[in-house]
């Protein structure tokens, strides 16, 4: 092909697609969308048909859960894509290795967790489904959602989850009797669906490395735990101080503020995600970029800068302005208390989209030990407020400390990228946050007669003030190019 043909075969392909990192972010979010969907629908139902009781222990079991999955990966996932998109090693070795490293953490650590939370909790009553939760924790190391990123099939990266979720659901639904349920017949639908998760994921990184097999190499293995020890406590450190605000209540509140603060959580935690996928579709090209390209990273992390804090902002001001009522439509009427600690939590969202910029060139960078330290200023902020403030205020004392601890997070972490060449700019997020700022000030001296109304209000108010900042559409442009090789970003 000429020079000329490639140019006008790229002139057509930008205005065909939208770029590829924001059609597999796209896609991404539409599998984490339906998977959110099915656990709306399979949460609301628990809530409605367990006692308050059964139904906050198992959010207990799921954050338990939450944590030990974390722990098992311990960042051997993040590591294993860098290996493989750097071409460190070979991604049948790379593969076969790091299952084999989750496999030795999973061994020791689900027993040991499920014994601690039985004991922290002290719920005696649900020993039996804590031990189920912490035995789906055996086939964490077969889920491989991180090689198919390496590998940029996001479609399949993303579906994983939707079909853990839509499994799950009918596990729920098949397990009622008579319109009854218990919290034991979560456990058992828990390890129905991640059976069904892995095994999805198992046959297709197969079938992707064919006619080569997944091996194991003992020395690699080790060398990617040394090398992921960091990383991997980061991510603990993060899901401890997401999950264990729920066990503080637990044992300083009565079930109701348990419940309250689990259905709030839930639901936060389930947006937090798309934060998530958001910076696992980006971080192989921030992993590549750090390397080859630091003038094209630069433009990339500006924009990322400013389209997530216009994103966190947003969904932060509408779901303050609805939550009661988002609380009520989901999980029932008996669970509508939650939209206090709700409204408080969800301003943890633009905080922890912001400070994933910094906190994804700290690993693109192997600076896992600063990012490691950051995470534990903030997992410490969020469990010492939290304790200080459950005390007093239960559920809604929680949440504060969610925030404090997100906010702590995002401070420490940006301090942590002093030297690296390429770091994140605050500057794109000045607008954002005094948008945030004027509607806290607005809604402070004036409160709105209904939730509608506020709604309304905001959506408005937020309108305008994108349209104003001229750069968001340039910025989401840089992203719609990110993933290319063979251009320049649009500078931002």
């Amino acid at each position: 092909m000429t020079g000329e043909a490639q140019k006008i075969a790229r002139l057509l392909r930008s205005h065909l697609t939208l770029g590829q990192l924001l059609e597999d972010l796209i896609v991404l979010a539409t599998g984490q969308f339906l998977s959110k969907v099915l656990g709306f629908f399979a949460f609301a139902y628990l809530a409605r048909k367990l006692s308050i009781g059964d139904y906050g222990a198992v959010e207990t079991a799921v954050g338990m859960a939450a944590i030990g999955a974390v722990a098992i990966q311990l960042g051997t996932d993040a590591i294993g894509v860098r290996h493989i998109v750097q071409r460190d090693r070979p991604r049948e070795t790379v593969l076969g290795s790091v299952i084999g490293a989750q496999f030795a953490i999973a061994a020791i650590l689900a027993p040991a967790l499920v014994t601690v939370y039985i004991a922290a909790s002290g719920k005696t009553e649900y020993s039996a489904l804590f031990w189920m939760f912490g035995a789906s924790l055996l086939l964490i190391p077969l889920k491989q959602a991180w090689f198919f990123q390496s590998q940029e099939k996001m479609g399949v990266a993303g579906f994983g989850q939707t079909l853990k979720m839509g499994i799950f659901l009918l596990a729920v639904l098949m397990l009622t009797d008579d319109g009854r349920m218990k919290a034991v017949d979560v456990g058992v639908a828990e390890i129905v669906a991640v059976a069904a998760m892995v095994g999805w994921f198992s046959a297709l990184s197969l079938k992707t490395i064919e006619p080569a097999r997944p091996r194991f190499d003992a020395r690699y293995c080790g060398q990617i735990l040394i090398e992921s020890a960091p990383l991997g406590g980061s991510g603990l450190v993060n899901t401890t101080a997401q999950y264990l605000p729920i066990l503080i209540v637990a044992a300083l509140s009565d079930n109701q503020a348990t419940a309250n603060f689990g259905a709030a959580q839930r639901l936060y935690l389930s947006l937090l995600m798309f934060s998530f996928i958001y910076y696992f579709n980006l971080y192989p090209s921030i992993a590549r970029l750090v390397r080859e390209e630091k003038e094209k990273l630069r433009t990339i992390i500006s924009a990322s800068v400013r389209v997530t804090a216009w994103a966190g902002v947003a969904a932060a001001l509408l779901l303050q302005s609805m939550a009661t009522p988002i609380m009520s439509f989901v999980f029932g009427g008996k669970l509508a208390g939650a939209g206090a600690a709700f409204a408080i939590m969800v301003w943890s969202l633009p905080l922890t989209l912001g400070s994933g910029n910094a906190r994804w060139l700290l690993v693109a960078s192997k600076r896992q030990n600063a990012l490691f330290l950051a995470q534990c200023i903030g997992a410490a902020v969020t469990v010492g407020v939290g304790y200080l403030l459950a005390q007093k205020s239960g559920a809604v004392g929680a949440a504060w400390g969610v925030v404090a601890g997100a906010a702590a997070l995002w401070v420490s972490s940006h301090l942590a990228t002093a030297g690296l060449e390429v770091r994140a700019s605050l500057a794109p997020a000045v607008l954002p946050a005094g948008v945030a700022a004027g509607y806290a000030v607005l809604f402070w001296l004036w409160s709105p007669p209904n939730a509608i109304l506020a709604g309304m209000i905001t959506a408005l108010g937020l309108a305008v003030a994108i349209g104003v900042d001229r750069e968001f559409w340039r910025a989401l442009r840089v992203l719609a190019a990110a993933k290319s090789r063979d251009e320049s970003p649009i500078k931002a």
